[in-house]
């Protein structure tokens, strides 16, 4: 981790001992190992939690694109019947606006003299 050879592993270890004594230098040196495994697990955990996300993040882009790719198709798929339904509404309006011709009923047949089928 922090790329410490062997000669300044000893060089502190003897720093330590004379700084701290023979009686507390073991104190010390669990104290500064207690501290290097929780800072190395948060490390781990910040690692794992920005991963995690990243990976959170490709998911989220593929289920758009997913989501994206199938809104164009479901356009594609409804534009046949759009434009049906354009055509049929117009022929509607264009039947309904011509004028309907009236057939004679039965009665009105009979007074003109025209057969009865």
């Amino acid at each position: 981790m922090f790329d410490i050879g062997f000669f300044e592993l000893l060089l502190i270890s003897v720093v330590g001992l004379l700084v701290f004594g023979p009686e507390q230098f073991l104190d010390a040196v669990h104290t500064t190992l207690r501290w290097t495994r929780k800072l190395r697990r948060s490390f781990d955990d910040v690692r794992r939690d920005v991963q995690r996300e990243l990976h959170n993040d490709e998911v989220m882009k593929k289920l758009k694109d997913s989501a994206s790719e199938l809104e164009q198709e479901i356009r594609d798929a409804a534009a046949p019947v759009g434009e049906s339904l354009t055509d049929i509404e117009r022929k509607t309006r264009t039947a309904l606006a011509s004028p309907v011709p009236e057939t004679p009923s039965v009665g009105e047949k009979a007074e003109t003299g025209a057969e009865n089928p």
